[in-house]
Parts: C-alpha cells; structure tokens; sequence
C-alpha cells in the first residue's frame, strides 16, 4: 500500500463588497442559492427605479423627436445642399424645443455602465466564491482521507511495537547497517527482563535512533511512531509483512470516509448536483486540473516552487478521490440554464421595447444586434462558468419580465401628467364676466 502524507493547505475566503454580502446573506439565509436569488431581486428592483427615470428620459425625448420631426423636415429638404445652414437651422429648431442631444442619450448611458459593471463584479465574485468552495471541498475531503491513514497507521505500528510492552518496560533500538540504514526496536520487560523484538527494519531517523540509547517512556513510543509515519518512502520496502493486509483494509476505508464526506458536503439545486460548476454534461465532481489551479492562489512562492518540483497534490489527488462512484454521480446538467438565460434575456429586451411603443410615435426600426449580442454574452457566461452567476441572471431577468409592466405604467402615468400641465401653462384663460367700474 502506498501511503501518502500532505499538509492541508491553508484557505483564506475570498474578500471584496460582494463576497461579503454574499456570505453575509448566506449566514441569514443557510445556503449560496437562497443568497444569489435575494441579491437578483434587490439588484433588479434597484434597477427598476434607474429604469423609471431612464424610461421618462426617453420617452419625453421621443415626444420632442416626434413635434420636431415636420420641422426638421422641412429644413433638410430646403437646405440639403448647404450643410453649414442647415446645421445652423437644425440647431435652431433643437433650442426651440429644449432638446439636448448629449442629455437624451447620457442616462441611457450611465444606466448601461452600471448595469454592465454590477454584472462583470458580481460575476467575477461568484466564480471566486464558487472556486474557494471547490478547493474548500476538496480539503476536507483529503483531511478525512489523511486522517483515517494517519491515526489508523499510528495505531497499527504502535500495537506491533508495544505488543507485549507495560508500564516500566524498556524499549531498546539498533542500528543495522546496509545499502539502507535501519533499526530495530526491542522491548526489555521490567519483570521478566526478556528482550523481545517488537519491529525490525524501520526507517532509519538520525535525531531519534541512538543504539545506545535506553529508551522508558510511552512518550518515546508515539514519537517512534511519528517519525516512523512521515517517512513512508523509506519504508515502503521494510515494512513488516503481517500487517500490509491491514494497511489496505485502511486505504479502502480511508477512501470510503472521503467519498461519504464529498456526499455529505455537496451542495446542489434542483436538478444541478454541484452549483460550483457550470451546468452541463459534465461531472459535478472537481477535477484535478481545476483543484491545482485554484490551490495556487493559496500557496506562497517558495510552496508553488515546491509544488511545481514535486506535484504532490497530483500524486495525492486520485488517492483522495478513489472511493468516489463517479458513474453513480452522473453529470451536473443539460445546458438547461444557458437555454433558460438567454430565452429570459431576449423575452425581456422584447417586452421592454414592446411596452415602451406610443400610438403618436411612428414605427422605428429596432436594433436587432441587441437581440443578438446580449443573448450570446449571456448564453457564453452561463455555459462556461459557475451555475451561481446563471441562476443570478435567469432570477434579474424574470424579475425583469414581471417588474417592466409596472415601471412602463408609471413613465407613462408620469409623462400623461407632465403633457398636461404644460398644456395648461400654455392656455390663455379669456374673462368674458362683464366688470363693474
């Protein structure tokens, strides 16, 4: 049996505003689902009131458009031949009706960057999220591995060695020379005064062999055990035969607590077995490529050099995984949510567009690109990383389906109320009452 011994790197979360929220929300909530869809909610609903003002921005400047465009017209065809007055006229027409070219398109503008920056940072804070879990995971999938072998190995040497050893005994080493130094470890009883050897060939560990040295306590017995235990490659061709059939009865259940705890740990939603990894027909279960690129973040540069040399992680990894039924897994998912995601984007930029439409307002020809662009934008972030950043978009655009009906309501309630009180600004109220002198 080969036994493999590492240290469990050290894991710091990832920090940042979202990722404090995001845990924050998860601590209240119990789990990172109920977390996203929360923040899609509040994010959308934030979005709503920029969409309101946006909303009146535009349509107020659709009306202008639509008072000035007989005007406009008429100067183009009177002076399509002489560009710098019908600039100038244009201009004229523009300052008569207060309209402001940069003004109309500025909160257009300003709601676009915010609205890509929120879902750039919030993407970029899921996935580091979803990759510390991954690397999280996995850590306490190979602490229990390591545990199971460690404690078990100890335990297994320290029944060889202390056998027929009590309180008082004695423990004696010699030092055998060879093409490999070894030891052998004796128990002199304190009664009987009989000299039993306990464990032969051990590795040999030059702070603690001393052939010379008479050794009483339990304390030297697990130090024994200790130095024996964290220098497996010295012994893997002494070790004492009677006991090997047991060392792979440990692997086997070292290999069984790991895949029982990766179960336990695994969180998933709906139909997706690992919301950490993207939904598709892949394996929910983290891959070795995927577990050596997010640890590097974790390893200072003298570990990455060490790593780099010796590939422990890589030589540990499939140990870790064995007792894993990767077959029984299955796989993570079916490109559902990608479909989901992009369908909600396009339904939404419809209906938004669709809504907004006046009866006064001739037909314009739609920017179909946006019908396209942003659909694959989405559709790309959803197939290739984590299912966290999908659920948090199909979740903003339902919300979007549902909440587009009510702010069109109210621009439009508010430019009814604008259009009417300045049409009563501009009546003039005649008193025809006869007036006594």
């Amino acid at each position: 049996m080969d036994f493999v011994s590492t240290n469990l790197v050290v894991l710091k979360a990832p920090t940042g505003m979202w990722q404090s929220i995001l845990n924050a929300f998860r601590g209240a909530l119990g789990t990172y689902i109920l977390a996203v869809i929360l923040i899609a909610i509040i994010v959308r609903v934030l979005f709503a009131l920029v969409d309101i003002v946006n909303k009146k921005v535009s349509m107020k400047n659709a009306e202008i458009s639509n008072k000035m465009k007989p005007e406009l017209d008429a100067i183009k065809a009177k002076y399509g031949n002489d560009p710098a007055m019908m600039q100038q006229k244009t201009s004229e027409i523009y300052k008569k009706y207060q309209f402001n070219m940069m003004s109309s398109c500025l909160p257009m503008l300003v709601a676009l960057v915010l609205q890509f920056t929120v879902f750039l940072t919030l993407w970029n804070a899921l996935q580091s999220v979803s990759n510390f879990n991954i690397v999280e995971k996995y850590e306490n999938v190979k602490n229990v591995y390591t545990n199971v072998l460690t404690l078990n190995e100890k335990e297994i040497v320290l029944d060889s060695i202390t056998e027929n050893f009590s309180d008082g005994d004695q423990i004696s080493v010699e030092i055998v020379e060879g093409e490999q130094k070894t030891f052998n470890v004796y128990v002199v009883n304190y009664e009987t005064e009989k000299n039993i050897k306990v464990a032969e060939n051990l590795p040999f560990v030059e702070d603690f062999a001393n052939a010379d040295a008479q050794l009483t306590s339990n304390e030297v017995v697990y130090g024994l055990i200790e130095k024996y235990v964290s220098h497996p490659e010295n012994s893997e061709e002494s070790e004492p035969s009677e006991i090997d059939f047991v060392r792979e009865a440990i692997q086997s259940a070292a290999e069984r607590e790991a895949a029982e705890r990766y179960l336990e740990t695994q969180e998933g939603f709906l139909w997706i077995k690992n919301i950490y990894k993207a939904e598709s027909p892949t394996s929910p279960l983290f891959t070795e490529s995927e577990i050596k690129t997010y640890l590097k973040e974790f390893y200072s540069d003298a570990e990455k050099i060490v790593e780099e040399q010796n590939d422990f992680e890589g030589k540990i990894f499939n140990n870790v995984v064995a007792g894993i039924d990767t077959q029984s897994l299955g796989v993570n998912g079916y490109y559902i949510l990608t479909i989901i995601a992009v369908v909600t984007s396009v339904l939404s930029m419809w209906l938004s567009n669709f809504l907004m439409r006046s009866k006064n307002q001739p037909k314009q020809k739609q920017s179909w690109a946006m019908y396209v662009i942003m659909p694959i934008i989405i559709g790309i972030f959803t197939f290739m990383y984590t299912s966290l950043f999908a659920i948090y978009l199909i979740v903003g655009q339902l919300m979007m389906l549902l909440i587009t009906p009510l702010t069109t309501l109210i621009v439009k309630k508010w430019n009814e109320k604008d259009i009417k009180k300045n049409k009563e600004k501009t009546e003039v109220v005649v008193d025809y009452r006869r007036k006594d002198i």
